[in-house]
């Protein structure tokens, strides 16, 4: 029964991090059905690059972790803004996703306190 809600919430904690890896590949999808720019393409595969490492680098290197967590956080934001203004459509709003999971995320790991 223990590991049972052990299960739950480490479910629980890292739902928000499925929800913006998700938002993330549809995202990229998006950028490339369109066919885009350098510019475009780089950023939307770039937060992809940026999660994987920090989950790497989270308990090896937990300053490093913080570091590229804080310039992964303010790329999204960079890029909510950016392609909400330029296109391609949806690609906008799923960056708003985005900033919000990873922001719900976030509250849940340490303000919350959960997993």
């Amino acid at each position: 029964m223990h590991e049972a809600a052990n299960r739950g919430v480490f479910f629980l904690a890292h739902i928000f991090f499925l929800v913006v890896f998700v938002a993330l590949v549809a995202a990229l999808a998006i950028v490339l059905a369109k066919r885009r720019k350098r510019l475009p393409l780089t950023l939307a595969i770039l937060p992809l690059v940026l999660i994987f490492t920090t989950a790497f680098l989270a308990r090896p290197f937990p300053v490093a972790h913080q570091s590229i967590n804080i310039f992964y956080d303010a790329l999204l934001v960079f890029n909510t803004i950016y392609f909400w203004r330029t296109g391609p459509r949806y690609a906008g709003p799923l960056y708003l996703v985005c900033v919000l999971g990873t922001a719900l995320d976030f509250a849940m790991h340490f303000v919350i306190k959960i997993a």
